[in-house]
């Protein structure tokens, strides 16, 4: 399991190259979640804090909830977030070329 404090910019980066390769859109998701500990499991978790801005387009909303629900549930490690991170980034500069 990601601990997602220590690595929150390889999180943000996931979510932003996500949203860039499925809707072909450049978001800033600063202040679109934040990272809290359950309290139950006291593990760390990603909470969505959607603004208008996300709220207002259903798909975007849906899809950016699934993938920080694939994040907190999954046993993802920093390893694995690295390679699909750079998956999206090959496979971004593949469809500019």
């Amino acid at each position: 399991m990601i601990d997602h404090t220590e690595n929150k910019y390889l999180v943000y980066e996931y979510l932003v190259l996500s949203i860039k390769k499925n809707f072909n859109l450049e978001i800033n998701l600063f202040n679109e979640y934040i990272l809290a500990k359950n309290i139950v499991s006291k593990t760390r978790i990603i909470v969505p804090t959607f603004s208008d801005k996300i709220i207002s387009n259903p798909r975007i909303k849906m899809f950016l909830t699934a993938l920080i629900l694939n994040l907190n549930h999954m046993n993802y490690n920093i390893t694995d977030l690295k390679k699909e991170i750079e998956y999206l980034k090959n496979s971004d500069s593949i469809t500019e070329a």
